[in-house]
């Protein structure tokens, strides 16, 4: 979170590319085709990611209103993952294991075991829910500036990956000379800032 509530801490990008005459449309049909989808208890996914609104992070429709305002395109990045506890894990397990082969001085086959490590995972993922992280998003499409409210790494390269890829644009992170070079410096200008050398304040 963070836009609307909570943390200020995020990262700033330019966004390189201009948006299309009739943006409003284009955008929600793009973020509709990368709108977040729930993870279910039956299968291999630990994880999924995707773009919800941030003013309604459980629904999987995009409405206009509550995405443009004026200039700015506010939306968010969901993170859901299975996050089962290990010690119960190994504890369910094991107690399962025994009832299946009470008795029984036999060798489990790897097999055997991945299948009863399966159906123990399908019914903790069956009575809990898997953890939730949202990242605002606010994208000022007047000054191509946008606002991530993440500083972690991975969740940054991932955002990236993904908004250029739903979008079709490039993100620069903010510096001072992407700043320089989208207020419109000359060349010349540009090249100074490259080859200046980086100046301290000295201790007295």
């Amino acid at each position: 979170m963070g836009a609307l509530e909570g943390s200020l801490s995020f990262k700033s990008y330019y966004v390189d590319g201009e948006p299309p005459n009739d943006f409003h449309a284009d955008y929600l049909k793009r973020l509709q085709r990368g709108a977040f989808e729930p993870l279910s208890p039956v299968g291999d996914d630990e994880r999924h990611v995707g773009w919800v609104s941030v003013q309604h992070p459980l629904q999987s429709e995009f409405r206009r209103e509550d995405i443009f305002f004026n200039q700015y395109i506010l939306f968010g990045m969901r993170i859901d993952k299975w996050a089962l506890p290990s010690t119960w894990l190994k504890a369910l397990i094991k107690q399962e294991t025994e009832l299946r082969f009470a008795g029984q001085d036999v060798k489990i086959s790897k097999r055997v075991k991945d299948e009863i490590k399966a159906e123990v995972v399908l019914a903790l993922r069956q009575k809990t829910l898997p953890t939730m992280k949202l990242i605002d998003i606010v994208w000022n499409i007047a000054e191509h500036q946008l606002r991530f409210w993440s500083n972690s790494k991975a969740e940054s390269e991932e955002f990236e990956e993904f908004f250029e890829e739903t979008f079709d644009l490039r993100l620069r992170p903010e510096s001072p000379y992407t700043m320089a070079e989208f207020l419109g410096f000359e060349q010349k200008a540009l090249d100074k800032m490259l080859s200046a050398t980086p100046w301290m304040l000295q201790p007295l």
